[in-house]
């Protein structure tokens, strides 16, 4: 059906998209990496090195993406009927547990920093890391931005990801510049500090994404959309009772299944009109992917 048809064009296209942001986003990733990590290297600040393992977190994300969306594009197969889409929320769930993990490291390397401070207060103190991380702040704002509003656009899961991604960077490097300055003007001890406090605000926020991959990984869904498509339904001519209707996350694509008794004296063939009616109806009201409908005779 034509609704059908350009809801998957609309979702392969969207794909494209999103593969073309990631591939935008890995390439500011790397270059705020080197950066900040030859900065932190030469300054000695425990507060800019996790600023900068940030961003190498950041381009496992971004090249976790790639590999989902490059994969969920492939055809269905034998063994992937409904299409590889899935793959897409497998590469954001990874990427979400990447991110975790560098997290941790920031908490850690960061205590460890306050149990160092006072060694630290003995080097001669540079506000260049500030001013580095002041400079990739700014700059991850700005790739937020386009990331809003691209998933504004086309509304995707990989979006998204790249999206909390791209904030939590400018928090963590605006954080990272104030704790910097504190550093500099009142205490070392306040570089450490800084360090920990990002990573345990960065584990949050990985652990909301890894929440919401998960969820779709398991099969969970909407219920209000659910309740929607109930009452599309329900309006259409011919449908008797609706006995179930299921949804499915694949990647960024919705499949549907539904089940529905007709009146047992209909034949095969009006029973097949319906069916096509329920796929129209609801492919044209939302951005259904697939529609699966099954029709049975109504017990007497």
């Amino acid at each position: 059906m034509k609704s059908t048809l350009d809801n998957r064009m609309k979702y392969f296209e969207g794909i494209k998209q999103s593969t073309k942001i990631a591939y935008l986003n890995l390439f500011v990733f790397i270059l705020l990496f080197g950066a900040e990590l030859i900065i932190a290297l030469t300054s000695h600040s425990k507060a800019l090195l996790a600023a900068s393992f940030n961003n190498l977190s950041s381009i496992i994300i971004s090249v976790g993406i790639i590999f989902g969306l490059k994969v969920s594009l492939k055809n269905p197969s034998h063994s992937h009927s409904k299409g590889y889409q899935q793959f897409e929320t497998l590469g954001n769930l990874f990427s979400s547990f990447m991110m975790f993990l560098m997290s941790a490291y920031i908490v850690f390397d960061g205590i460890n920093g306050i149990r160092h401070a006072a060694a630290i207060s003995q080097r001669k103190a540079s506000m260049l890391p500030a001013f580095v991380a002041i400079g990739a702040g700014l700059i991850m704002l700005l790739i937020y931005l386009i990331n809003q509003y691209h998933y504004k656009k086309i509304e995707s899961n990989s979006v998204k990801t790249l999206m909390k991604d791209a904030f939590s960077d400018t928090l963590m490097n605006f954080g990272t510049a104030f704790g910097i300055i504190l550093a500099v003007k009142l205490n070392p001890l306040f570089d450490g500090f800084t360090a920990a406090v990002l990573g345990l605000i960065l584990s949050r926020m990985s652990y909301l994404v890894v929440k919401d991959n998960v969820f779709h990984l398991s099969d969970g869904f909407n219920p209000d959309l659910i309740k929607n498509y109930f009452i599309v339904i329900e309006q259409i001519p011919g449908v008797e009772r609706i006995v179930d209707i299921t949804g499915r996350m694949f990647g960024d694509a919705v499949a549907v299944d539904v089940t529905i008794e007709v009146s047992g004296t209909i034949t095969v063939s009006d029973g097949g009109l319906i069916a096509d009616a329920i796929e129209k109806e609801l492919t044209s009201h939302f951005d259904i992917f697939d529609v699966d409908v099954q029709v049975k005779p109504k017990s007497l």
